[in-house]
């Protein structure tokens, strides 16, 4: 006689909704040689399930998949796709790489993905519209000291991100060595674009602290009354 065996598991979800769409998938999925007992409370669902050690374990593990997918569809649903061209007029931007804008966004934790002059990203157009305001102005900075689009890009996420002048990351890029110094005098990669980022995300960091130290930047100074 196989041995029988009762767990209880508890998961979690964002919000209601979408543990409500996780317990009806639930109550549709067959489960074969257990029983099941379902109960919402909140944003969590409670599935109580009882039978052959065997049977159990497999139906957990299918449970556990289908949270997955609730999940992932939930996530699908809450993106927008949005041209490019629409985000930079709404935002009143000069025009800027797809690519640059996916990049940034996923360094802040958001999902999104580019096709073309199209993209599709869970961010809410309320934030897009001031990131991609300051991210534009960090790009036609950084073209100025950058001889590739990669550098570019490095130049201005990072320099956003850190509230750096580009300017000041990229001397300090070639002064350590991370950037190679091209004949006009714009940077150009020594390494991988990997690893150089890594580089250049410990500089931007150091430079944003030692501004901090000083309390001033060279635009207060330039300000102050003789």
């Amino acid at each position: 006689m196989p041995k029988m065996e009762k767990r209880e598991i508890t998961f979690t979800f964002p919000d209601r909704d979408t543990a409500q769409r996780f317990l009806r998938a639930v109550e549709t999925t067959q489960a074969r040689g257990v029983d099941t007992v379902i109960e919402l409370r909140g944003t969590r669902v409670q599935v109580k399930v009882f039978g052959p050690h065997a049977a159990v374990k497999a139906h957990i593990r299918k449970l556990g998949e289908l949270r997955r997918t609730v999940l992932s569809e939930s996530e699908e649903e809450k993106q927008v796709r949005l041209h490019l061209s629409t985000i930079c007029r709404e935002a009143g931007a000069p025009k800027i790489p797809p690519e640059l804008l996916r990049d940034a966004l996923r360094r802040r934790g958001y999902r999104a993905r580019v096709r073309g002059p199209w993209i599709t990203t869970n961010a809410p157009m309320s934030e897009l519209r001031e990131f991609v305001r300051e991210l534009a102005e960090a790009y036609r900075e950084a073209r100025f000291y950058a001889a590739s689009e990669p550098v570019r890009r490095m130049l201005a996420i990072l320099s956003h991100e850190y509230d750096v002048d580009p300017m000041d990351l990229a001397y300090e890029a070639i002064e350590r060595g991370v950037f190679r110094e091209g004949e006009d005098g714009r940077c150009e990669l020594r390494e991988d674009p990997k690893s150089t980022e890594r580089k250049l995300e410990e500089i931007a960091s150091e430079l944003r602290k030692a501004r901090k130290g000083r309390g001033k930047t060279l635009e207060d100074f330039l300000h102050e009354p003789l």
